[in-house]
Order: structure tokens, then C-alpha cells, then sequence
């Protein structure tokens, strides 16, 4: 018989012990290739899919007023060697008789491109044809209006009804963004790309354009390819050109974090499947001595005894990776999905799985055996003599000052570490000082089993101290988890209510209407309508920022100090906003807090912003607070804004509303007046509600991977009662046969389980209150910090559920306890 061959037959003997064991190994191993994989898959995908969606141009061209003509195009078409399509969007409605549907949801961003088949568009046909003279939906789109190429779509405009034939069905777009259900269509338009000229003819704008992607050709030289479109434009005295620029760091700024916490969730998996394996191991090693004792008289060595636990530990960890890494696959393309979901990135590439199969193989093979080295090492230590003394099997274990000692130490550099990597050291040390607070814990238990359950509960107190190292481990397994399920989903909370608080005092208002262009006479119609008390007007560019010899893009607004306490897009400290905006002068600029981290530079320092008399300097004279537009922001006075920056025409007015109409009201009074002008409609609870969705579930994925953590700790539970229970097989039948009945068995066993999960749930929660603490004294989303505040429902709900599920697990050894016959206790060895 091969080694192989023992090893299987060893672990046999304790089937279920086994498979607990293995499944542990399975729930880490799958954890850490998901978390592995999806972060890296996303981490290769994001800047692809920034590119591809928002890079395929190099070079912009707008006007200072909404159209420019058409002359400018055809004069960017003669300069070589670049590529260039002229785009020309006007909003319309679908014509469309069908019940149920609503005006609002019929709006349609019409998009009129020079050339649909152009790099520049870069659609992915999946049928029809983009050469000819059509309408382009994607196949979103085509799903939801359960439409074909060849079908006939209409339109109403200024001008009558207007009809097109589908021409192509391409991939879903960044260029060609719409909502995903007629629901959706509520609060997004439909988007539909058509010829130049069939915008321009039905909306009365021949020879009319609004903006000119330019992309340089493979081989050129982009910045003389700039130089030579800016030259161009520049004769004209009412366009500018941008560079496109990727800011692939602000964009993705906050995955960084994110994707730390789930490293930190994923691994916590593997970590807890350790501890377990080295408590099974432990204990088997302890009840196989005789075993062992027998074996070296009869000549076998400590390596050979040795060899045979570590093939037992090279099995469990073979068969629990293999079926880790298969589990781990299918949660990993979820995982990728999930993700992708949150940071709004839309690709069905593959899955990168190189650096997750590594890591997820060598955990699962090396972190077994490192776990079990202690136990391999007992084994070849074995004495003969000692197995043949009269062992008690429940010996308590010893506690170990130096343990106490670094355990303390491990927890105190929480104090000195700013940033979320302290929890590592931190659990760490929490699992060294474990068996000192178990231990001190005990005695508080004992009484109030006692006075509650009375016989059961004293028996059950008395046990868990019988076994205080394996007891404590398996505590400590779920204390971890629920430290850091009352970690994560508190700073949800609490990041969720300072979000809320800073957007509603820096939205502007109630309402921000996106127009096409804002008109002269739109002012006064806004405050014409029932349930509006105040309407103002603001400008907004995408800059061009240059900063440390690269490019970026910064959301710069003209503000005027006359209107800005009243719609307030920041807030300020020191000084009213309207006091600052009008103590600024031409050449200064106030930053948000996130772009002044950004920037990283002190206030008296200067910006370099692309203006239209080329890269000026802004000196900076204040910090404010905002989250209009994702933060990431500055201001200036209108003036400065006009002057320096090019648009004459503004495209988004704020609205306050009266105490007598809602919310919704507001806006449906606002479309009835306005129609489809007014693309996007947009208030402070929209975006409270799209943050908390984007951040609840980036923390409800962090705590999926958490529960898997405590599931892993229920095995440890049930793995370490089955073995309690298998010592004290003898004791539980002489118990039977004194008259002890199966319900206080039960009950019995029931208990000792409840009081490792109240042990863990008491620690846990203190440690996860902690953490809060330490956290919030430096951690940050988006430059928002947070005060430190616990959230006693959910720390309870979190305990709760750490004791509901020590209660699951000790259900099955509890029920194998009270089966035990006093027969069969007295032939058991």
C-alpha cells in the first residue's frame, strides 16, 4: 500500500471531519481565485474600455455658441494625414402610439455623424449595414422596441413627423448610451445615430455642426498633428480646439480601495481554512498517539510518521484546491460582472486567470501544509512511554506569555498605521490575545448558563474550557468575520449619510436641467412654472489641466456672486460662497477639496489651465467643499469663465422649488414646458441614489465575501464539536447510562457551541467597534471623511447572526452526541 493510499484511508476513518475540512479549503481557495481574477481582469479592462470609449479621437473642435458651420469641417478634412467626422446631436421624440407609454420616455438623442463607419464611431456591427442612409441602434435599444434592420422608426419634430428606416444593429456603446427598459426611459433618453444631413434637414440646420472628433493616423506625429489643427482653427474666430485627454487615475480613483478590501476579504477566506486545518489536524495527531507509539516499536521512524500526515495534509489541500479553483471560476465571472456593473463599464472580454490560478494554487497547496507543520512535527515526537500512561484526552491548553505579549503589540500598531492594511496586523495579533479573553470570558458565562439552563449549561461552561487552545481557535475564526462584516457595513452607513448631507448642501438647488443650449427667454419660463421659486443659470466646461507634465481634464464652473448663496454648487468656511466668488479676480480660481488633493500644491500656488489665449495660470486662493458633478471641480467668476474659456452659451439651470409641489411634479411640469429641449433632469436625491447604489453594492460584495468567511467558521465549529465529541464519546454514554437524557445532550452540546459563537460575537463586534474608530481617523472616499459613529443595529444584527450560525453548526454534532448508546461508548477506542 503507497503513501496515497494510508493517507486516504486515514482521513476515512473521519469522514465527516474530512469533507468539513475539505470544504474549508474549497470556500478559501474559490474566495481568493474570484477576488484574484475579476480585480485583474478589471484592472486590464478599465483604461481598454476608457480608451476605446472615450479615446478614439485625439482632438476636439467646438464653437463658442451651439453651432459652427459645416465650412470648418470640410477645411479639418483637407489637412493630412488625420481622420475626422463632424457630429451634430438634437433632441427629438419618438412617434410612437402605444399605451402605457408616457411622453417622457419617448425622448431620443438624435446623433448626426459625417461618416457612420468611421474609426472615429467605431460600431460594432452585428447587422445591416453602415454605409447606407439609416438609422443605427444598438441592440439594447433594438431589444427593448423589439425592432429590426429594414423596420421604419418615427420621429416628431419642429418641422412634422419624420420617418427613417433601421439600417444597422450595433454593440452597445458609450456613443450610443440608452436605458435598458421602458422603466429605465424614465430617467435616461433613447439614442439614435442617423447622417449629418438628415439631423441638419429636419431641424432646419443646413450646413450646421456642433462639434468635430479628429484622430490622427497610426504613424503621425500627434503633437504636429495638433499643432496643425490649432493652427487651423485659430483663423476662425468663433471655434477652439481640446485635446482629448484620459484620466484614467481620477476616473478610477476610488477602485483602488475598493479592490484593496476585497484583496483583504478574498484572502480572509484561505486565512480562516488554516486555522482550521491545523485544529483538525491537531486533534487527529492527539487521538492517533497510541497509533503512532505503536508503529515506532514496531520500527517505523519520527520522518516516516511525519511523511504520513503531511501526504493526509497534501490531500485534503489537492482535492480542496482543485474544486476551489472550479467553484472559484464561476464566482469569479459574477464577481467581474458585479464590478463592471458598479463603475458602469460595459465589456465581455474574457476573464485574466494566470496571476489567479497561481496565487489560488499555492495558497491552496502551501497554506495546508504551513498550517499543519506544527501538528507534523507532534507526530515524529511521539513517545512510547508517555502513550502508554493514562492520558486525560481534554486537557486544557497553556497559555503563553510571550503569545499575550506580541499579540498585545500587533494590536497597539493599529495605532500608527493609516491605512485599511492595519486590520492584518491587527488580526494577527487578535488571534494571539484570543485564548487570554476566551479564557477570561468563561467565567462570565458560566453563571448565566447556570441560572438559565441549569444542568446542561454548567456541563456545557465546564467544557469549553477543557479544550481552551481549539476552543479559542474556532472562536476566533468567527470573531474575524464578524469584526469586519460590522466594519464594512458601517462604513457603508456612514459614508452613505456624509455623501448625502454634503450633496444636498452643494447641489444648487432641487433641480439641474440640462438643455441642448440654454435660450435667452428660458430664465423666465423656468420661473414661470406652478411650484418654481427661483431658476439661475450656470456655465460648465471640461478643461484641459495641465499638471505635472501631464494632461487632465477639470470640471471648471463660471459662478456669479450675485446668485451663488442662493443656488450654493459649494460650500465654503471662513466666508459666505457669494463673499469668496466675489473677492476673486481674473486670474484665480477656487479648487474642490478632491481636485486640491489631486493637484497636491498649497493655496497662493498656481494652476495651469488650457484657456483660449493658450496655458494661463490660475493662482488658487481657497478650498471649498462640493459633490456637484462627482466633486472633482473649480470655480471662477462668470467673467473669467466667458473670457477665458470660450462658451458663450450655457447648457444647465438650477431650480428651486416651492413647499407645494414634489419633486416629481416639478419635473413633470418642466417636460410639459420644455419638452424633449430638456435632455436631463437631475436632483439631489437622483444622485444621493446613484452613489448609494454604486456604494452599497461595492460594500454588499465585500460583505458576500465576509459571509463566506463566517461560513468557513461554522465549519470550524461543527469540525471542532464532532471531535470534542469523539473524546468524550465514553463520558457521554456513561452519562446516558446514569439516567442523563438525549434532550440534555442536546442541549448540552448546543450550548458549547453557542458559547464559542458568544464569545466570538462579544470580541467581534468590540473589534469591529474599533476598527470603526482607527478608520475613521484617516480613511476617505472621494476627500469625504467620516465621524466616528456605531451603528448599534447592525452591530447587533451582525453578533446575532454570529451566533445564529454557531447555533447551525453545532446542530449536527449536537444530534450525534445525543445518539450515542452506552454500548457502543464502551467499545469505542
Amino acid at each position: 500500500m503507497n503513501l496515497w493510499q494510508i493517507a486516504w484511508r486515514n482521513l476515512m476513518r473521519r469522514k465527516l471531519r474530512t469533507f468539513l475540512t475539505i470544504l474549508s479549503i474549497v470556500i478559501g481557495v474559490a474566495s481568493t481565485f474570484a477576488v484574484i481574477a475579476s480585480v485583474d481582469t478589471a484592472k486590464t479592462v478599465f483604461p481598454l474600455y476608457l480608451k476605446a470609449a472615450f479615446g478614439k479621437a485625439d482632438f476636439q473642435v467646438y464653437g463658442t455658441e451651439p453651432y459652427f458651420p459645416e465650412d470648418v469641417y470640410r477645411e479639418v478634412g483637407s489637412l493630412k494625414p488625420i481622420e475626422s467626422v463632424a457630429i451634430l446631436k438634437e433632441n427629438t421624440k419618438l412617434h410612437l402610439e402605444k399605451e402605457g407609454i408616457a411622453a417622457i420616455q419617448k425622448r431620443v438623442d438624435l446623433i448626426g455623424y459625417s461618416r457612420l463607419d468611421s474609426a472615429l464611431t467605431n460600431f460594432k456591427l452585428i447587422k445591416g449595414s453602415l454605409t447606407s442612409d439609416g438609422a443605427v441602434i444598438t441592440d439594447r435599444t433594438a431589444k427593448v422596441w423589439k425592432a429590426d434592420v429594414g423596420d421604419t422608426i418615427s420621429f416628431d419634430t419642429d418641422e412634422g413627423i419624420r420617418h427613417i428606416q433601421i439600417s444597422a444593429i450595433v454593440r452597445y456603446t458609450v456613443e450610443l448610451m440608452g436605458p435598458s427598459s421602458w422603466m429605465m426611459a424614465k430617467y435616461h433618453p433613447w439614442s439614435v445615430a442617423v447622417p449629418l444631413s438628415t439631423v441638419q434637414d429636419w431641424f432646419d440646420l443646413a450646413d450646421q455642426i456642433e462639434t468635430i472628433h479628429i484622430r490622427a493616423l497610426p504613424g503621425t506625429d500627434l503633437d504636429a498633428a495638433g499643432r496643425q489643427v490649432d493652427e487651423m482653427v485659430q483663423r476662425f474666430g468663433n471655434i477652439y480646439m481640446q485635446p482629448v485627454v484620459l484620466d484614467f487615475e481620477t476616473q478610477f480613483k476610488e477602485a483602488n480601495s475598493f479592490f484593496l478590501t476585497l484583496y483583504i476579504a478574498g484572502l480572509l477566506g484561505i486565512a480562516l481554512s488554516a486555522l482550521i486545518i491545523f485544529n483538525s489536524l491537531y486533534v487527529s495527531v492527539k487521538e492517533r498517539k497510541n497509533e503512532f507509539a505503536a508503529l515506532k516499536t514496531i520500527g517505523y521512524t519520527p520522518e516516516q510518521m511525519r511523511t504520513f500526515v503531511l501526504f493526509e495534509v497534501m490531500l485534503l489541500s489537492i482535492i480542496g484546491t482543485a474544486v476551489g479553483l472550479l467553484l472559484g471560476y464561476g464566482m469569479g465571472i459574477g464577481l467581474k460582472a458585479l464590478i463592471f456593473l458598479m463603475f458602469s463599464v460595459y465589456d465581455d472580454s474574457g476573464m485574466k486567470l494566470v496571476n489567479g490560478l497561481v496565487v489560488s494554487i499555492l495558497a491552496g497547496l502551501l497554506v495546508p501544509i504551513a498550517a499543519a507543520l506544527y501538528p507534523i512535527r507532534q507526530a515524529g515526537k511521539v513517545s512510547v512511554i508517555e502513550s502508554l500512561k493514562e492520558n486525560r484526552a481534554n486537557e486544557a491548553g497553556k497559555l503563553r506569555k510571550w503569545q499575550l505579549l506580541a499579540g498585545l503589540l500587533l494590536i497597539a500598531s493599529g495605532f500608527f498605521i493609516k491605512h485599511l492594511l492595519l486590520v492584518l496586523p491587527i488580526m494577527i495579533g487578535i488571534v494571539l490575545v484570543f485564548p487570554f479573553l476566551f479564557n477570561l470570558f468563561m467565567p462570565l458565562l458560566k453563571p448565566v448558563y447556570r441560572l438559565i439552563f441549569g444542568f446542561s449549561g454548567e456541563l456545557a461552561a465546564r467544557n469549553l474550557k477543557r479544550n481552551l487552545g481549539r476552543t479559542s481557535i474556532t472562536s476566533v475564526i468567527l470573531c474575524l468575520g464578524i469584526a469586519m462584516i460590522v466594519l464594512v457595513s458601517s462604513l457603508n452607513s456612514a459614508f452613505l449619510q456624509t455623501y448625502e448631507k454634503v450633496i444636498f448642501s452643494t447641489y444648487g438647488g432641487n433641480l439641474d436641467i440640462h438643455f441642448h443650449h440654454v435660450e435667452k427667454t428660458d430664465v423666465e419660463r423656468l420661473k414661470q412654472i406652478e411650484g418654481v421659486a427661483d431658476a439661475q443659470t450656470y456655465s460648465l466646461q471640461s478643461v484641459v489641466w495641465s499638471l505635472n507634465d501631464q494632461k487632465r481634464k477639470l470640471s471648471v464652473y463660471g459662478v456669479g456672486a450675485d446668485w451663488i448663496d442662493r443656488f450654493p454648487l459649494f460650500a465654503s468656511t471662513g466666508q459666505s460662497p457669494g463673499e469668496l466668488i466675489r473677492s476673486l479676480k481674473d486670474d484665480e480660481i477656487v479648487l474642490d477639496n478632491i481636485a486640491f488633493g489631486v493637484w497636491g500644491g498649497d493655496i497662493g500656488e498656481s494652476v495651469w489651465l488650457s484657456t483660449l489665449q493658450g496655458v494661463k495660470a490660475f493662482k488658487v486662493v481657497a478650498v471649498v467643499d462640493t459633490m456637484k458633478n462627482n466633486g472633482y471641480g473649480a470655480f471662477v467668476k462668470t467673467e473669467t469663465f466667458k473670457e477665458s474659456f470660450g462658451l458663450k452659451y450655457e447648457h444647465n439651470a438650477l431650480v428651486l422649488k416651492d413647499e407645494s409641489v414634489s419633486a416629481l411634479q416639478l419635473r413633470e411640469r418642466i417636460f410639459d414646458a420644455f419638452g424633449e429641449r430638456a435632455e436631463e433632469m437631475f436632483g439631489p436625491e437622483d444622485w444621493v441614489t446613484v452613489i448609494g447604489a454604486v456604494y452599497t453594492g461595492s460594500f454588499s460584495v465585500i460583505n458576500a465575501l465576509l459571509i463566506l468567511s463566517i461560513v468557513i467558521s461554522g465549519i470550524g465549529i461543527a469540525n471542532t464539536l464532532l471531535m470534542t465529541i469523539m473524546e468524550r464519546i465514553r463520558e457521554l454514554g456513561m452519562m446516558r447510562a446514569v439516567g442523563v437524557t438525549r434532550r440534555q445532550v442536546l442541549r448540552m452540546v448546543l450550548l458549547e457551541g453557542a458559547g464559542i459563537g458568544l464569545a466570538a460575537a462579544v470580541a467581534g463586534c468590540a473589534l469591529g467597534i474599533w476598527l470603526i474608530y482607527l478608520t475613521s481617523t484617516f480613511m476617505e472616499i472621494h476627500s469625504l471623511t467620516y465621524a466616528f459613529e456605531v451603528s448599534w443595529k447592525i452591530v447587533l444584527l451582525t453578533g446575532g447572526f454570529g451566533v445564529a450560525v454557531s447555533l447551525v453548526s453545532s446542530f449536527a454534532p449536537a444530534s450525534k452526541a445525543a445518539k450515542t448508546r452506552l454500548s457502543e461508548a464502551l467499545r469505542y477506542e
